[in-house]
């Protein structure tokens, strides 16, 4: 015990190498009884200023890129902190959660410096503790069954960051794309507010660049239906759309004055989340131009709006998405109907969904009660977080899901076309 003290010691006594870059090679050798072994490198121009940087590597691997074969490479870390990480590592507070002496398993010379690899075992247990007794959002495959409806409440949401649009100037991809590049108030009011959600720890996505880098650019810019603004916005990696708008008003008294107007959706289901309105304050025509009117009302959002939007996201997280099913027959079946034994199972249809959809409801809550032998229509929440395989659930996940229930229940006999509308599925079996 010692001779561990004394090492670690050493460590804390290396000069501060919180502004190196980390390896992210991380690799598990082993896990057992919440602690984890994991072999890193680092590389310095002293051997213990390296092993020091090996070992920071690996609790920053773990912390934010994940290890492969670990909780399926999910970091444990799913909202960053840069406070935190600050004290962890330069404080080296790391060295807490150290259950044994690292051990070296190879040195060498790369260009004149020396590169250490080395393993360590940690305590992850304890190390989430640490995490969540210091209020960071704990990725939900790293917590405990029993808390995992709170963790899965701390799951950090993409942000998708567009312009407001009605249907007086089109709702497709082409119209957003106008209304950024003609309001020179608004496009700044975009880039903004994407750089202050980043800010309060959100990933964020700008409509606009992911566009122009997307090979469907061209498609989008073609044609229109109704919707296609909120499919394009659907393809997007977002969990949250949040829709801008900036308005510079004059009044009769030679004032002018910016209103920034923010409203959240849940990105699936369009479901509001939070809406807000930031004014200005009026200044005197020439005394200021549009861009530093809306800085001005950048000004004016406070923290209760981003509490607002997470605490909505997090009751949805906690309640699940909410979406209807209509279950129809095609007129072309006169043979069987929704009160008989499916025909390739052999169970009763109606029982084997009725079981289906307790197992994949959001905490069971569905309701199939309105129904006949020949229309089913089915209310249900589903979750937002596949906690299985530490990723996100969307309605497409769940028709996919759904479509191999069919098939485990019609076989080559019938077949299930599924049609998204918004929140409702509309399916017919053929």
């Amino acid at each position: 015990m010692k001779k561990i003290i004394c090492f670690l010691l050493g460590l804390m006594l290396c000069p501060n190498l919180f502004a190196q870059v980390y390896s992210n090679d991380a690799e598990l050798v082993s896990e057992e009884n919440g602690n984890v072994t994991l072999r890193s490198s680092g590389t310095a121009d002293k051997k213990k200023e390296a092993t020091a940087l090996a070992i920071k590597s690996a609790f920053n691997t773990l912390f934010h890129s994940g290890v492969a074969g670990l909780k399926g490479g999910t970091p444990m870390i799913a909202v960053p902190r840069k406070d935190y990480d600050y004290r962890f590592f330069s404080e080296s507070r790391y060295i807490n959660y150290l259950t044994d002496e690292p051990k070296e398993v190879d040195d060498m010379k790369v260009t004149k410096k020396k590169k250490v690899v080395v393993t360590v075992t940690i305590n992850t247990k304890s190390l989430i503790a640490d995490l969540q007794h210091n209020s960071i959002a704990v990725s939900p495959t790293w917590v405990d069954g029993k808390k995992q409806v709170k963790a899965t409440a701390a799951l950090n949401p993409t942000i998708v960051i567009v312009p407001e649009v009605n249907s007086s100037n089109g709702t497709d991809f082409e119209a957003m794309r106008k209304a950024a590049e003609n309001n020179e108030a608004l496009k700044y009011a975009l880039t903004r507010v994407t750089a202050e959600f980043a800010k309060h720890g959100y990933k964020t996505r700008n409509f606009i660049t992911q566009l122009q880098n997307s090979k469907r650019d061209e498609m989008m810019r073609m044609g229109s239906k109704s919707d296609l603004k909120t499919k394009i916005v659907q393809q997007l990696p977002g969990d949250i759309v949040v829709k801008v708008d900036a308005k510079v008003l004059a009044d009769n008294q030679n004032h002018i004055e910016c209103n920034l107007n923010l409203s959240a959706v849940e990105n699936q289901t369009n479901g509001n989340l939070a809406a807000a309105t930031f004014p200005s304050g009026k200044y005197y025509k020439g005394s200021t131009g549009n861009t530093e009117l809306v800085e001005y009302s950048m000004k004016k959002i406070t923290a209760d709006f981003f509490e607002q939007i997470k605490s909505s996201f997090e009751k949805m997280v906690a309640d699940g998405r909410e979406i209807y099913i209509d279950l129809t027959l095609s007129q072309s079946i006169s043979d069987w109907d929704f009160d008989q034994d499916s025909p390739e199972s052999g169970n009763n249809f109606k029982d084997a969904l009725d079981d289906w959809l307790r197992e994949h409801a959001q905490q069971s809550v569905y309701d199939m009660s309105n129904s006949t032998d020949k229309f089913v229509h089915i209310a249900l929440n589903i979750p937002l977080w596949n906690a299985e395989r530490g990723r996100s659930y969307t309605i497409s996940n769940f028709s996919s899901d759904l479509r191999k229930f069919f098939r485990t229940q019609f076989g080559d006999n019938y077949k299930a076309t599924i049609t998204a509308q918004g929140q409702k599925l509309e399916i017919v079996i053929e």
